[in-house]
């Protein structure tokens, strides 16, 4: 859905038009979106849900969210006192006609001299039906500069996937290994949530970075929850009505695949997903600080009918 995309941007710190005010063992930093907790495998445990599996599967609810961006963490010797910043996320369609993806993610950092920064990634996808091909643009702004982007369209078989990138310059590739969307990744979280299991791995292709990254994940599930006391501040769910529905706290650790020899992910996103697919209480920790994502507003939207 474009979130790891735009969360792997932000901290790469590879952009030529800033120093790297982000330091860390890799500048790059381990993110990658939702799925892979690769070796998270020591906090396996299978969900006690004797009803989830009952119940009727819920299809990815049309909705449209903001979460308000916030340091929580950092080590000492980070050069940043502060972030602050907004993700808003539409996501829009159906089984039947492709879902489709639309995602902002500004922040602004600021070091200890108080010298401000801002980022801005951007981020449109469309996944068909079928989740065999991919249309996907992001772009990431250093102030008002265009430092980075990438637009093609991806199609995938059982073997692998072929690319074909208009940008950053015309190129076609094919990535061979078993690999999903981001759209049929979280269907198959969802789905392994249901069955009550626990850990899952998959590699994820969104186009971010150059277009040419593949991300191996690995998810850890926690235990079922259908409470209503639990949401905090996060009201929006409630206000939405969702509140009730199954959650179930997600851990997610994303490693590209390019990268041998280490075994740490470039970042770590949590969250509470519903079974809708809405989710809630963010956290993308980078190793040497984190990130709060706190949903402060949700709107369902009208699903895409199907014949």
């Amino acid at each position: 859905m474009g979130l790891c995309g735009a969360i792997w941007r932000w901290r790469q710190g590879r952009n030529p038009l800033f120093p790297p005010c982000l330091p860390g063992k890799d500048a790059r930093v381990r993110i990658a979106l939702l799925n892979s907790c690769a070796k998270f495998a020591t906090a396996v445990a299978i969900i006690s849900a004797p009803n989830a599996a009952a119940a009727a599967p819920m299809t990815l609810a049309p909705h449209r969210a903001v979460y308000d961006i916030s340091l929580i963490d950092s080590d000492e010797g980070v050069d940043i006192t502060a972030v602050s910043g907004r993700l808003v996320m539409e996501f829009t369609g159906s089984a039947c006609a492709g879902y489709s993806s639309k995602l902002r993610f500004v922040t602004q950092t600021e070091d200890p001299d108080g010298v401000r920064r801002l980022t801005d990634s951007r981020s449109t996808t469309f996944e068909s039906p079928d989740g065999r091909s991919l249309e996907f643009a992001n772009e990431t702004y250093a102030g008002p500069i265009l430092a980075e982007e990438s637009v093609g369209t991806a199609s995938r078989d059982k073997d692998g996937i072929s690319v074909k990138l208009k940008k950053p310059e015309k190129k076609a590739l094919d990535i061979a290994g078993p690999m999903v969307f981001p759209t049929d990744q979280m269907e198959r979280i969802l789905a392994s949530a249901r069955r009550g299991e626990s850990f899952l791995t998959m590699d994820v292709y969104d186009g971010s970075e150059d277009g040419e990254t593949v991300f191996e994940t690995a998810g850890v599930i926690g235990h079922v929850s259908t409470a209503i006391d639990d949401i905090g501040e996060e009201t929006a769910v409630a206000d939405a009505g969702i509140a009730t529905l199954r959650h179930w706290p997600l851990t997610l650790s994303y490693f590209d695949k390019s990268e041998t020899g280490d075994d740490m992910p470039f970042y770590v996103l949590s969250f509470v997903i519903y079974e809708n697919g809405i989710g809630r209480t963010m956290k993308i920790d980078y190793g040497d600080f984190a990130l709060a994502g706190k949903l402060t507003g949700l709107e369902l939207l009208p699903s895409t009918p199907c014949p």
